[in-house]
């Protein structure tokens, strides 16, 4: 994953305008408008800063009770920190833009967790492998996909509202977008199948091809999805792709979006909702 994605950590407050680019010198004026955005929605400012050490291309904090700004921290090495920064905001908009009752928080489920382990158990003990190293397996495995299912569905509906809305990012979109299509056919290597269960190999591995198959009809490419139509994956990621399109795209719906990814993928009883609370 190139991002995180964006941790609900509560509810806006009131809070003046900044200097929200006050750090960084890329696009200012295009970044700008969408932290306008986040602040007329939500009351508060957007700081951003940069944090050289961040693995990932950018994460977000959003703001809780009285905080007083959500924080969108970025990869300064990056060539396309514009892009990550509105990405992370794209979801703040989307939290912003669902009646306070229905927001909600996603987590894992000790079910989920307990059959992962099971999996991962039948996997690796015949590799090998001791209880500590399984578990951390385990664990990876499990909270990554968990992390991917909120992601992925989510993380479409703001790239889609991105190259609508937001063209001029165009250019560092494309080139975020390619690197992650080429990063996800890695996990279709046989090193990968060697070390994961065939249930968390074979969901993670779907939501790649719809998210392939998303960029495929967006760019007219075909060739993103040649490797998940060779893999076998191809044909359940576009039934997650319909249930993008067939679900409204308001962000009171985004819970139902992940709930259809979940369901088709076979994930049931793995992830849980929450409301969110100050």
């Amino acid at each position: 994953m190139l991002f995180s994605t964006a941790t609900i950590v509560g509810n806006g407050s009131n809070g003046e305008r900044g200097p929200d680019l006050k750090q960084r010198e890329l696009m200012p004026e295009l970044t700008q408008k969408v932290l306008d955005q986040v602040h007329e929605a939500t009351g508060v400012p957007v700081i951003v800063q940069p944090d050289p050490t961040l693995r990932l291309l950018a994460k977000m904090t959003m703001a809780r009770g009285t905080a007083p700004a959500h924080v969108v921290s970025y990869n300064p090495r990056t060539a396309s920190a514009d892009y990550a920064i509105c990405y992370q905001c794209g979801f703040i908009l989307r939290v912003a833009g669902t009646p306070v009752e229905q927001r909600f928080e996603m987590a894992g489920t000790y079910r989920g967790r307990r059959d992962a382990e099971h999996l991962v158990n039948e996997q690796l003990r015949p590799l090998g492998l001791n209880r500590t190293q399984r578990l951390e397996f385990r664990d990876r495995m499990f909270d990554g996909l968990i992390l991917q299912l909120r992601s992925v569905p989510l993380g479409l509906r703001v790239d889609a509202w991105l190259s609508q809305e937001h063209s001029g990012l165009a250019d560092q979109q494309r080139a975020m977008i390619s690197h992650q299509l080429q990063e996800n056919t890695s996990a279709l290597g046989p090193d990968v199948r060697k070390m994961t269960p065939a249930k968390i190999l074979t969901a993670s591995a779907t939501m790649n091809a719809a998210f392939a198959a998303f960029w495929s009809r967006q760019w007219a490419d075909s060739a993103l999805v040649a490797p998940y139509r060779l893999s076998g994956h191809l044909a359940e990621g576009e039934e997650l792709l319909k249930i993008l399109d067939t679900t409204p795209d308001t962000p009171a719906q985004d819970r139902d979006l992940i709930d259809g990814w979940g369901r088709r993928l076979g994930l049931d009883g793995w992830y849980e909702f929450e409301m969110v609370r100050n």
